[in-house]
Parts: structure tokens; sequence; C-alpha cells
């Protein structure tokens, strides 16, 4: 949100008390769940001591002509087309807040709901977040607690010259993140995703976003083969995970934020292509957040 309601309640506070207050709702730029579907929030520069003590929120909503997270379209289907509406809310004390993502995939009833821990400050993002997912049934028709629909994962950001951002992720819990060892045993494979974004701005007009991600080592969670056939259909090949190094996203996205009162319009258009499941994408993204 804008600062005008910053301003409006410090100069409130102000006239009613000596000792100054000064509240924050603006939640600040968030970084991709495009890919991450899990937005992390960092605070505004020019935040001072007592700013960082104080309650922000924000609300909000997307809609994407395709919901991708890692380079993977999230119908597994190889859908190039899967429009999703996603709402969002954040409530933040200072450097830290709890934020809750839903997403609904209107063709292929993909859902996921995203619980997030985060820690955001200057330059720097940590996360650790549940995601939930399911196919096919309302939310409210799922067995919440199944815990064969969950993943814990954290993820640490870092953003140098405020274009320049690197991301890992990795994955602690999930009920297929195993691999067989040599021996027969099986083991926690950590699934993990890392990525290395460069964002340049063209005057004022847009962002230029060029982003490269890839999964370090085996990654039987989230990274999946080539398309088979199934069905009369075509899926992600989970049954024969690709092993060790794997690029599954190259991106080019131009994006701009549109300021109308107190709301925030971010549009967005974009270009991917994974590697490893030899996929194309293109994506049009428009948002608004209170």
């Amino acid at each position: 949100m804008t600062r005008k309601i910053t301003l409006l309640l410090a100069t409130i506070a102000l006239a009613v008390s000596a000792q100054a207050s000064t509240f924050n709702i603006e939640r600040p730029n968030t970084a991709t769940p495009m890919i991450a579907p899990t937005p992390t929030t960092a605070l505004p520069a020019d935040m001072d001591d007592d700013d960082e003590g104080l309650f922000w929120w924000e609300a909000g909503a997307n809609i994407t002509s395709n919901y991708l997270w890692r380079g993977y379209d999230q119908s597994y289907y190889g859908n190039v087309f899967d429009p999703a509406i996603q709402p969002n809310v954040t409530l933040g004390l200072g450097a830290f807040y709890v934020d809750l993502w839903y997403n609904y995939s209107t063709l292929s009833t993909y859902q996921e709901l995203d619980i997030t821990l985060g820690f955001d400050y200057e330059n720097l993002s940590i996360t650790v977040y549940d995601v939930w997912c399911d196919y096919g049934k309302a939310f409210w028709q799922n067995d919440f607690l199944d815990d064969e629909n969950h993943s814990l994962t954290a993820t640490i950001e870092y953003t140098f010259f405020d274009r320049l951002r690197l991301h890992w992720g990795t994955t602690f819990l999930h009920s297929a993140d195993w691999i067989e060892s040599e021996d027969g045993s099986m083991r926690r494979a950590f699934s993990s995703y890392f990525e290395v974004a460069y964002t340049q701005p063209v005057k004022e007009l847009f962002d230029i976003e060029i982003t490269a991600g890839a999964s370090p080592w085996t990654a039987p969670f989230w990274c999946a083969g080539p398309r088979k056939m199934v069905d009369g259909g075509y899926e992600l090949d989970f049954d024969n995970i690709p092993e060790g190094f794997n690029v599954t996203n190259l991106s080019l996205q131009l994006s701009r934020e549109f300021e109308v009162g107190a709301a925030t319009f971010p549009v967005s258009v974009g270009y991917t292509y994974n590697p490893t499941s030899n996929r194309h994408y293109a994506l049009i993204n428009a948002g608004v957040a209170f």
C-alpha cells in the first residue's frame, strides 16, 4: 500500500501522544512463486528502528494464464494454458510475517494452500513453508491432515545491488522425497532448487527479469522427466526421475506495477522453457494488492 496511510496514522498518533508511533502496512516487493509458488516479502529500505516493531498487513489476488513452479506447470500434464486464481493475505510484525496463499487452476482443478512463516529484512529473506495440494475435490472435502498431501520446505534468498537475486530452497519433509541407496535402503533426498535472477529496469517503463533455475541433485519430490503417455493423454514421468543436476527453469519476464489510490496493480508477460521436461510456456499475469 502507499505510505499515505502510514503518514496519516503517524500524524494522528503524534497529536494524541508524546510518544510517536508510525504504522507501516505496506508490504514490500515480492519475489516470484510464480516460481516458488510461495511469495516472499521485504521490508522497505527506509524503515527505521521504531517501524520494525509495528504491525503491517497486505491482501491481494493474482490471475495467471498458468501456474508454474520451478519451471513446471502444476497440472503436470504439460498444459501450456491452465488459468489460475491465486488470492493471498499477509500479516507481519516488523521483519517477521505469516502468509496464506491459495491457488485454484480452473482447467486441471489443481489446488494448493501455502502457509509461510518468513523473515525479511533489507536484502535477506528466509522462509519455512508448508504446502498442501490436491486435485479434483473442493478444499473442504479433502483431508487437510493427511501428511501425503503436505511438504515442508525452507528457503533463503539474497539480493545484491537490488538487481541480482540468489535463491535456494530445500524440502525436508514429503512422503515422496526418498531415494534408494546402493544397498537397497531408502534415504531422504532433500530435493532442492536454486535460482539466479537478474532484473534490469528499462527507464520507468517496465522491468526485465532473466531467470535460470535448476535441481542441484536428484529431486524426486518435484523434478520430473519428459512426458509419457497415460490413459490416452500425456503426463510428466515421475517413475523415471532425472538424476543429478538438471536445469528446469529458463525464463524471461517483463513486468510493471500501476498504483491507483491505495491499490497496486502488478502485470507481467513472460516466456519459460523447461529443458528437463522440454516444455515451453507463454505467461500472462495480472494482480491487485492492498
